[in-house]
């Protein structure tokens, strides 16, 4: 009996396990739209089973499925088989009874196996509200403030994502973590709270406080509070209105941030012009809204003069917030040229006059080179010089080289030879007829015989004729 009791004990400890057995489940968790059509649930074991249910939540009432028989009350079978392991269920259509944890129960011929499934039916919640908590009216707020704004959605399943816009711009500086209530079976409400120093540059903007949730219809949905902000028109450092044209009618023109709209008054060397009033040659008008809030100042000059460049423009623009003063310089577009070291008109044609010059030169001296002329003609060959040619040369002839070859040999016998008085006829006529070793124009006079050669011919053989 002793031994027998410690066996008894664990058969049952392994039937409770057995009983036990883990049942996984696809999805574990599901987040649905009312009326949303064929939502399907899966309960799975590792053996065959026999049949299978399904629990409502907050219900009793089991639904028994089988794979061999149609579904009811808008609720079929859905899975593998039983033989399988698998035991679920298509939903039909959504509605809000179907929100909560549904319990699978899987049967076989000793023992069940049970699973959950939570489903959430999202339920879309109210559309957000902001309240102002500092200020209490939004009427306007003071630059440098701070404000503090409280988001709200309600009654929300599951609970709405909240997120906070200035215009297009995200904001995540100030931004609180979200708060979750549960509203008594109705769902839940999510507070987010955002604290802001203001500036100047938000006033006209809108802040928005936009909610995220899967049941509305667009997946969104926002409310806004447009930002009213009074200021005094804002500083500026000192400003060039630049690109001006002398000798024309100019508008000098400075936008500046401001709220309520500013009230101008222009000083020129001295002379004050009200916004909407002419002096001289100077019109001030009437400050005109931007579309981001900015207001444009503009003076009007008739007829730009360099004197008009040399002054200096005041400005002064009020409201009920505070005062400014602005400093104007004007710079035409003639004098930008010239400080930039650039060129005015006329520089700019005397450029274009002289590359038309070097253009002509170098077609000029292409056009020489081309043709031979001026410093480019090219002298002819000596052998193809013609009797107009002034370097003409006349060539040696055959007694002149024998000439050359004698007195390379014995020079002095050369020079004697030349002497007049070793002629032959001793005279000096005869000598200074004959003047040995001369040519002239190619001819050339001989000492033999007393005769003469004239172009190869001897004197015998010419007709002399008398004069």
């Amino acid at each position: 009996m002793f031994l027998i009791q410690p066996y008894r004990f664990f058969f049952l400890f392994a039937a409770v396990i057995t009983a036990q057995m883990q049942v996984d489940t696809d999805p574990k968790e599901i987040v649905v739209t009312e009326n949303q059509r064929n939502v399907s649930l899966l309960c799975r074991v590792g053996r065959p089973i026999q049949f299978c249910t399904f629990t409502l939540p907050e219900s009793s009432q089991q639904v028994v499925l089988n794979p061999t028989q149609p579904g009811k009350d808008g609720m079929s079978y859905f899975g593998a088989g039983f033989q399988a392991g698998a035991c679920g269920v298509t939903i039909d259509r959504i509605t809000t009874a179907h929100n909560g944890q549904h319990k699978c129960s899987l049967f076989d011929s000793d023992r069940s196996n049970e699973g959950f499934i939570n489903v959430v039916v999202a339920v879309a919640p109210e559309q957000p509200q902001i309240q102002l908590e500092k200020p209490t009216s939004a009427s306007a707020f003071e630059v440098n403030s701070e404000m503090v704004v409280h988001c709200i959605s309600r009654y929300g399943n599951p609970a709405a994502s909240m997120y906070w816009f200035l215009d297009d711009e995200p904001i995540y500086e100030g931004v609180s973590q979200p708060e979750y209530h549960e509203e008594n079976n109705q769902g839940y409400s999510v507070y987010v709270t955002l604290r802001r120093h203001i500036l100047a540059s938000d006033s006209g903007k809108r802040l928005i406080c936009r909610a995220k949730h899967v049941a509305y219809p667009d997946e969104m949905s926002e409310t806004s509070l447009q930002i009213v902000v009074n200021y005094a028109p804002q500083a500026l450092p000192e400003t060039t209105v630049h690109g001006l044209t002398l000798g024309r009618t100019v508008d000098v023109t400075v936008a500046i941030q401001a709220n309520p709209a500013p009230h101008v008054l222009w000083v020129v060397d001295g002379m004050s012009i009200e916004q909407g009033q002419e002096h001289d040659r100077y019109a001030a008008r009437v400050p005109e809204r931007l579309d981001n809030g900015a207001y444009n100042v503009t003076l009007t000059i008739a007829g730009l003069t360099l004197e008009d460049l040399s002054k200096r423009y005041q400005l002064q623009a009020s409201n009920q917030v505070g005062v400014q003063d602005y400093t104007i310089l004007l710079s035409s577009l003639d004098a930008e040229v010239d400080e930039s070291g650039g060129v005015g008109v006329g520089g700019i044609i005397g450029i274009v006059l002289a590359a038309l010059i070097v253009l002509v030169a170098i077609a000029l001296i292409i056009m020489a080179r081309a043709t031979g002329r001026w410093c480019f003609r090219v002298p002819p060959a000596t052998g193809d010089l013609n009797p107009d040619s002034e370097a003409h040369i006349t060539p040696h002839s055959h007694e002149d080289l024998h000439d050359e070859k004698l007195q390379q040999q014995n020079p002095a016998a050369h020079y004697e030879s030349e002497d007049p008085r070793t002629q032959l006829g001793g005279g000096g006529d005869a000598g200074s007829e004959q003047k040995n070793g001369k040519h002239e124009n190619g001819k050339q006079q001989t000492t033999g015989g007393g005769k003469k050669q004239e172009n190869g011919k001897t004197n015998d053989s010419k007709t002399n004729t008398p004069v």
